[in-house]
């Protein structure tokens, strides 16, 4: 009975953290693409489209980040109108509130796993390819693009004054290009297609200007090899994709490794807040945890992706897993 009180005071505080995170990272999402969406004059529905598919993605965030919040908010009001000491003071023992907290938290850190390994692939995909079409114009352009610049990962950078269609062809006008090895081109005209930008005039390699004809590598559907709703290059690999990519690809295995170690780390989460929460004696106290939880997680969480650099340190995903773990057992034996 009291757990499902202490769970009816968190419930309600989770679904506004929950969405004042989503609304957080959307504003931000919006914020960063504003000028870009500006100047494209992309219209509101293609807007609508990338918020939604970039919704899964950052409700992996928002879904541990707002029981963190829902649980010492929660918690805060019961220890404000001391209905935990009167708890504690009939016998009840922390254990029994802590419970149905963490059990939450396992509920949640399923959702997570559910969401980041077969959700999240599939929307973020989307989104690539939505935001590739506005970027990069994929799919053919619908009208003339003036001033366009390009910078495709290792392949240097592309610039045409114009890119227009004609006859089912995208023409290009007055390009230039700058390869990673310094080497520029540049002609009055080219064609666009499947191969790259195919054009007849001249390179400039090491100050010494020489004809040239040829194609340069930058496919009409060229899609980046990173993902553009993540820095994480493997963010569209479904789960099971993923885990066969790790055995052939040790780079693949950091980002396997973090598909469990996030799922794990909102149950940990929780159960560290809830420990924590149930450990205070003034209310003020909670929001404080709020704000170090948080943080505490998010810097071993940076810190564990540096790792990723090294083959060897893919375990590194679990460390603020360990941290945190070893937070929420400390805390909970002070408990008994």
């Amino acid at each position: 009975m009291l757990g499902r009180y202490v769970l009816k005071e968190v419930l309600w505080p989770y679904a506004a953290g929950v969405l004042l995170f989503l609304a957080l990272l959307t504003t931000d999402l919006l914020t960063s693409l504003s000028g870009f969406l500006l100047a494209r004059g992309v219209e509101p529905g293609k807007v609508a489209l990338l918020v939604l598919y970039r919704l899964p993605w950052t409700l992996n965030l928002a879904l541990p980040l707002g029981l963190v919040f829902a649980i010492l908010v929660g918690l805060s009001r019961l220890i404000r109108q001391s209905e935990l000491k009167a708890a504690y003071a009939g016998g009840v023992p922390p254990w029994s509130l802590l419970r149905p907290l963490v059990l939450l938290g396992l509920l949640v850190g399923g959702v997570v796993l559910l969401n980041g390994g077969f959700l999240r692939p599939v929307a973020l995909e989307r989104y690539d390819a939505l935001l590739a079409r506005i970027f990069y114009g994929e799919g053919g352009i619908s009208g003339v693009l003036r001033n366009q610049v390009y910078a495709p990962p290792g392949l240097g950078v592309y610039f045409a004054e114009e890119v227009r269609p004609e006859g089912g062809r995208t023409r290009l006008y007055r390009l230039r290009v700058v390869r990673p090895d310094g080497t520029v081109y540049s002609a009055e005209e080219g064609v666009w297609d499947e191969k790259g930008w195919s054009f007849s005039g001249y390179q400039v390699e090491k100050g010494r200007p020489q004809p040239f004809q040829g194609t340069l590598p930058f496919p009409a559907r060229f899609t980046p090899k990173e993902s553009l709703g993540s820095r994480d290059p493997y963010d569209t690999y479904a789960l099971p994709e993923l885990q066969e990519r790790a055995k052939v690809d040790p780079k693949a295995r950091f980002a396997l490794y973090r598909r469990y170690s996030d799922a794990l780390g909102a149950f940990l989460l929780a159960w560290a807040a809830a420990a924590v929460g149930l450990s205070l004696r003034e209310a003020p106290y909670a929001f404080l945890a709020i704000v170090l939880l948080i943080f505490g997680y998010y810097v071993l969480w940076t810190f564990a992706a540096q790792l990723a650099r090294f083959e060897a340190a893919a375990w590194g995903a679990f460390l603020p897993n360990l941290a945190y773990g070893l937070l929420a057992l400390g805390l909970t034996w002070r408990l008994r």
